[in-house]
């Protein structure tokens, strides 16, 4: 199947499920309340114009450079998930009650908009950093308390300000990290036209340098763009391979899945792990959550991963701790183990209910 076909099905599938949505809150929103002929009609209006502010939003962004509607349109697309599952929620709890339908409804008005304001002053917010002292297996005396910090998920677009951006590379900096480590979506767009981006991941310090591996956006923007930012922000992007930091920490780049649909070639993690010395810590970085069993079979002893975004908001949060086994956090097997970042940015609505954006420390200590 071609590339373009397999677009065109994921675009009407995304539509269906995107027009879906606004259907059922607009319906559950209207079941209950006593609205007259005139205020339904706005309402709907309203749901229409909303709805097609995502769509049109990107592609004036994108097109033109014009991104008041971008803002807008994602901030909609987060209030709507909201509300969705916030209304199923209301239709479970009216089968209980069934009198009692436009209290909850009104109940239900006023628990999306209280979550809808935290999540998007939740979303907002510098990054949190977590720091973790990690034991790890085979590591000389001399590299005790070494430092590695975990980025991930940034997601940088044109329509977003750098002010963010400056501000996480001047806390970085002030952490003095041995090495900086970027698992997967980084960029969102073609940003090489934004030298301030450059300009601010440029001036990121870490004594063995920064490193960065493919997420699945990198393969959607398109890799000679990924190459080209890359470049000119001073990161060394590891695409399936091997670098040792001092003579004594391995770290693997492996590619995103994704990869392959865009005929890339990958090896099998197995074989990219027989080019790493036993002998040596190695740390996997590798933009989804999985593979976990299979890179502690290889040897890995931590493995540093994203892609899940904690989930932001619901019902992604719930679909994610449902779908994958490492989800979000620090998670151990056999003495390896495997820390799921909830991302330093956020994919499309800046907004965030149970999580928090994030950069991790960790400091690297011997294994009694």
């Amino acid at each position: 199947m071609s590339r373009v076909v397999m677009f065109i099905l994921f675009l009407a599938m995304v539509s269906i499920v995107f027009f879906f949505m606004h259907y059922f809150v607009f319906k559950s929103l209207t079941k209950y309340l006593i609205l007259s002929r005139t205020a339904r009609h706005w309402v709907k209006v309203f749901f229409w114009i909303s709805a097609l502010s995502w769509p049109l939003g990107m592609a004036a962004s994108r097109l033109l450079r014009v991104h008041f509607l971008n803002h807008y349109g994602y901030i909609w697309l987060g209030i709507l998930s909201i509300a969705f599952s916030f209304f199923i929620l209301q239709r479970l709890l009216t089968l209980v009650w069934p009198s009692h339908g436009r209290w909850l409804t009104l109940i239900i008005l006023g628990l999306i908009l209280v979550s809808s304001s935290y999540s998007l002053f939740n979303g907002l917010r510098s990054p949190l950093l977590r720091r973790i002292e990690l034991p790890v297996q085979g590591l000389p005396a001399a590299m005790s308390g070494f430092k590695l910090v975990h980025l991930s998920d940034l997601h940088l677009e044109d329509y977003k300000t750098t002010r963010g951006l400056e501000d996480l590379v001047d806390r970085l900096n002030a952490l003095a990290p041995d090495v900086v480590v970027v698992t997967g979506d980084l960029i969102d767009s073609n940003i090489c036209e934004r030298a301030s981006y450059c300009a601010s991941l440029s001036r990121l310090s870490s004594r063995y340098g920064v490193f960065a591996v493919t997420g699945n956006h990198e393969f959607y923007v398109g890799m000679d763009v990924f190459d080209d930012f890359a470049a000119r922000a001073g990161i060394r992007i590891l695409r399936n391979e091997v670098v040792t930091l001092d003579g004594a920490i391995q770290l693997v780049g492996w590619d995103d899945d994704e990869s392959a649909r865009f005929k890339e070639k990958r090896p099998p993690l197995a074989e990219l792990l027989q080019r790493c010395d036993p002998d040596k810590p190695t740390v996997l970085l590798y933009h989804r959550p999985t593979h976990f069993a299979e890179a502690v079979a290889g040897g890995v002893d931590l493995q540093l991963s994203g892609h899940t975004h904690a989930g932001q908001i619901p019902p992604l949060d719930f679909l994610v701790w449902l779908v994958y086994r490492y989800p979000a956090g620090l998670f151990h097997l056999n003495g390896a183990h495997i820390y799921t970042s909830a991302g330093t940015g956020y994919w499309g609505p800046p907004m965030r209910l149970f999580n928090r954006s994030e950069f991790v420390e960790f400091t690297l200590i011997p294994a009694s």
